[in-house]
């Protein structure tokens, strides 16, 4: 308890990015939309967000390309490691886009 007590006593309003490009409408821009390429992993036995709503959240995302991870959780990166990486470098890899 004494920890986050002093976590939030220690937390000050910050204006660190008010300056930041990226934060001011010139980089993101409805011209430069869709200039990186995205892929959404869904997580196919995620129980907390059905797969179902994985695929809802990435269609909000025109262009966005979506594929499954069969035997994933929520947390991929611990439940499927070695098959995240490697849809990742095949992700990577593919020069299509």
């Amino acid at each position: 308890m004494q920890d986050l007590t002093l976590g939030i006593a220690m937390v000050r309003p910050s204006r660190r990015f008010l300056n930041d490009e990226t934060m001011n409408g010139d980089v993101l821009t409805a011209g430069r939309y869709g200039a990186v390429r995205r892929v959404y992993i869904v997580a196919e036995e995620d129980e907390w967000k059905p797969a179902e709503t994985q695929r809802l959240m990435a269609s909000w995302n025109p262009g966005t390309e979506v594929v499954g991870l069969q035997g994933a959780d929520h947390m991929p990166m611990f439940s499927k490691l070695r098959e995240l990486s490697e849809l990742l470098m095949e992700i990577a890899n593919d020069k299509q886009s």
